[in-house]
Order: structure tokens, then C-alpha cells, then sequence
């Protein structure tokens, strides 16, 4: 689950059921009835009553969203939207999101809303009776300026919002599971033991026949790429490990490389998400990757390449390792390559520093060949707003970050643990990640000598 997701325990039934009083006939002694199919729907709406302030009204014969698990959609979305906020130090203005497929619920919406009131959310859905339900939902909580419910079609795109030529920041989507209803009933055998929440999903909700789950992201994926950056993060959720490694390879063999894997785990409920960007902002893998599956995972060998780099200087103290980092970017400074200190984030003692280089300046071919200073000129870049050095360009090459951390080693017992000064590199902003990793090498180089 996600570290920020309020539901990371149990939530007290008996005091929900307090604050919305029809929820109470289906507490019984704190406890609740998953497979109760009204039961869920007093427990979604209950929550949204209280912990959002959002009146909810979800039909029998559709899906109704379990909120924690939604919720931690939700927060990943926020994290790649608020990436590099800390370290730019601004945070993304007028961001507008895609719901596709927002339900009769309009759940996404509503959390990401209610979430960052700043936001702006398309939502799509293409069921009338969802359609209608989900429309009495927004105007029934006064969300229409900043939630606005647009029909799809069947024969039209998915991602039809884009074709108004409006720039999004993220799209989502939640889409239908199975192929067919022979599936549904195949996977209902195949398992041991009975769900332990009922479904009452209806068919246009669970069932795309042109491939499921897969077939449905395949053709968001095919879609994207007529309309590229005018959408920067396209994500979709997914319940099946094999639907990601169907749109990972999609995405390989389209040569679109800067995406993103997580997974959600709320109770038995695994899940997974992806992202896939044309813009050449890149994420760090603390959003981009998943930590915790080793080498012989299944999804470990399409994992997204590191964007994060990090060379430990084991003995070091960290003050030392920072005087030796910022020592050495001032070095660079001088072969026209910008380094901002930017204040420590939380957690930490020491700036760290904002970086940008209009070209390969270090490498020893670099010098050699390279102007005179004095032609180069200092430009505002019009990605971050920052002063950069160039030659007649504005955007940098390579945008990065370099700070220094502290990393704990696990020596087999907690008496043995022992910690380790490393550099930490996030690559930011650039098309090339060669040179990104030629700079992290230099820079490590360099510092090595100083801390003798």
C-alpha cells in the first residue's frame, strides 16, 4: 500500500458507522460483510461522507470502488505529477487529468479533487446508465468547475479528450478486466477458495472483448503516440502480471522507453500500474520501479532503466562527502555546466544541488574541441525557468540533481547494521541518458581524489 494512504489499517466501522448513520445496520460487532453486496456500498459511501466530504449514490447493478485501493492510484498519480517539485522548487500550475472510464461513481475524480483542489479532472464514460449516475454525482456535490463528464463512443478514441488540443498532465483508467464471459467464468474455477468481496460489476465495466485488459491499454498505447506530449504521463491500472508484461513489450517495440511500473497491495489484492511519457522528463525509480521484487521476478527484467544513480564512499562522514560533491560541481561550473544548491530536503542536513549542462563539457574530447567561454551565453531555460549556459539553445541537454545520503546496510542483525555516505543522482530532464550516466561517472571521478 502506499506510504501516504490513510487506510494502511483497518478503519474503525463502529465510528463510521457513527458519522453515517446507513452504515450501521451492516456493522456487526466491528465488523462488516464484504460479500454483502449493500454493505460495500454503505462502507464506499460512508467513507467518501466523511473523510471527503463527497455525498455518494452508486447503483446496485454497477461497480461500486473499494476507496483504499483507488486511493492508492490516486497518490502515485500525485507523486509523478509532484516529482521534481522539491528540488525545482515549484510545483506544476493549471494541471488537468483523464479519467477514462470514470463509473457511475466518478470515484477517481472525486479523490483527486478533494485531494489537490487545484486540479482539474476530464472524466469519460461511455455507459449510459454509469453516465447518468456519475453526472447526478458531480452536480450533486457543486464539482462541476472542476470536474467535467464528457461521453465517449464506441467507435470513436479513447483518449478523445486530447483531440480538443487541450494539454493534459496524466490520464488514468481503470479498465475493463476480462475478454469474455467464458473468462470470467474460466478464472471463477481456477480458483482455491471463494473472493472475499462480491463483484457486481456490470458486463460493459468487466468485459472488453478485443483482449481484456491488455487489448484495452494496447489501444490507449497505439493512440498515444498520434498524440505524444500533448498528454505527458499516460498510466493505466491493471490486474493482471501478464497484461503488463504484454504492455511493457508494446511499449519496447514501439521504441517508447520512458514509462513506468508500480504495484498497489491492498490486503489479498494485488495490483499493478504503468505510465509511459513522450515528454523527456524522466521519474525517479522510487516511482518508476518496484523495490522490493528481486532478479528472478517476472517483471524485473522490464523494469524501466534506472533514472537514479548511486556511488556509495564507504568511511565517509557526510559533511565531508558534501564539501568534496559541491567542490567538485564548482570545478565544472567552469566548463560551462550550472550547479544551484537548492535547501536540504527533509530528513536531510545538507543542500542538495540542482544541475543543468547544455552539452558534454567534461569529457576529455568535450575540452578539447570545445569553444571559447566567451562564446557562450547565459539564457533562462524555458522548461525550468532557470538561467543556463548555451549556445544559442534554451532547453539543457541534461537536467539532473545530486545530493548527498545516508544509506543503511542490513548486516544480518540489527547490531551489525552499519550505514554508508553515498552521492544520489536523479536525472531530471534530457533526451540522452548517456550523457546522464557520462556525468554521474565524472563527477564521481573527481570526487573520489578529494576525499584522500
Amino acid at each position: 500500500m502506499h506510504p501516504r494512504n490513510r487506510y494502511r489499517n483497518v478503519p474503525d466501522f463502529i465510528a463510521l458507522a457513527e458519522s453515517y448513520e446507513p452504515l450501521r445496520p451492516y456493522v456487526t460487532d466491528s465488523r462488516i460483510d464484504f460479500k454483502d453486496a449493500e454493505a460495500q456500498r454503505r462502507l464506499t459511501e460512508a467513507i467518501m461522507f466523511r473523510d471527503f466530504g463527497i455525498t455518494l449514490h452508486i447503483p446496485l447493478n454497477r461497480l461500486c470502488p473499494p476507496i483504499p485501493n483507488r486511493l492508492n492510484y490516486v497518490l502515485w498519480i500525485q507523486d509523478i505529477v509532484h516529482a521534481h517539485s522539491s528540488v525545482l522548487k515549484s510545483h506544476p500550475q493549471a494541471v488537468r487529468g483523464i479519467d477514462i472510464g470514470t463509473g457511475a461513481s466518478a470515484i477517481y475524480p472525486f479523490l483527486i479533487c478533494k485531494t489537490e483542489p487545484g486540479w482539474k479532472m476530464v472524466a469519460t464514460e461511455i455507459d449510459e446508465e454509469s453516465h447518468s449516475f456519475a453526472q447526478k454525482n458531480i452536480s450533486g456535490n457543486d464539482m462541476q468547475s472542476q470536474i467535467t463528464l464528457s461521453k465517449a463512443s464506441a467507435s470513436g478514441r479513447i483518449l478523445f479528450p486530447l483531440e480538443d488540443n487541450v494539454r493534459f498532465e496524466f490520464s488514468m483508467c481503470n479498465p475493463p478486466f476480462y475478454g469474455s464471459a467464458q473468462e470470467v467464468a474460466d478464472l471463477a474455477k481456477e480458483k482455491e477458495l471463494p473472493p472475499n468481496a462480491i463483484c457486481t460489476g456490470a458486463d460493459i465495466e468487466m468485459i472488453y472483448p478485443d483482449g481484456g485488459e491488455a487489448g484495452f491499454v494496447g489501444r490507449m498505447v497505439e493512440e498515444s503516440e498520434q498524440f505524444l506530449t500533448q498528454c505527458k504521463w499516460y498510466t493505466s491500472m491493471l490486474g493482471k502480471m501478464s497484461s503488463v508484461l504484454a504492455i511493457i513489450e508494446l511499449l519496447r517495440k514501439r521504441t517508447i522507453t520512458n514509462y513506468a511500473i508500480t504495484e498497489f497491495v491492498q490486503g489479498q489484492t494485488r495490483r499493478w500500474a504503468v505510465a509511459w511519457s513522450f515528454s523527456d522528463t524522466h521519474l525517479p525509480d522510487s516511482i518508476a520501479r518496484i523495490s522490493s521484487i528481486p532478479p528472478s521476478h517476472a517483471l524485473y527484467p522490464v523494469l524501466p532503466p534506472r533514472n537514479t544513480l548511486t556511488q556509495p564512499f564507504p568511511g565517509c562522514m557526510p559533511a565531508r562527502l558534501y564539501e568534496a560533491l559541491a567542490e567538485t560541481l564548482r570545478t565544472i561550473e567552469a566548463d560551462g555546466v550550472l550547479a544551484t544548491e537548492v535547501a536540504p530536503r527533509a530528513g536531510s542536513h545538507h543542500p542538495s544541488f540542482f544541475i543543468e549542462a547544455q552539452a558534454n563539457t567534461w569529457s576529455r574530447s568535450a575540452r578539447r574541441s570545445r569553444r571559447p567561454r566567451a562564446e557562450m551565453q547565459l539564457q533562462p531555460d524555458s522548461h525550468t525557468g532557470n538561467t543556463v549556459a548555451s549556445a544559442g539553445k534554451t532547453n539543457p541537454s541534461l537536467t539532473c540533481s545530486a545530493r548527498v545520503i545516508i544509506q543503511e546496510t542490513d548486516a544480518g542483525s540489527p547490531t551489525a547494521a552499519t550505514s554508508t555516505c553515498s552521492v544520489e543522482f536523479q536525472w531530471i530532464y534530457g533526451k540522452e541518458r548517456a550523457l546522464f550516466e557520462s556525468f554521474v561517472s565524472h563527477v564521481n571521478r573527481k570526487i573520489a581524489p578529494k576525499l584522500k
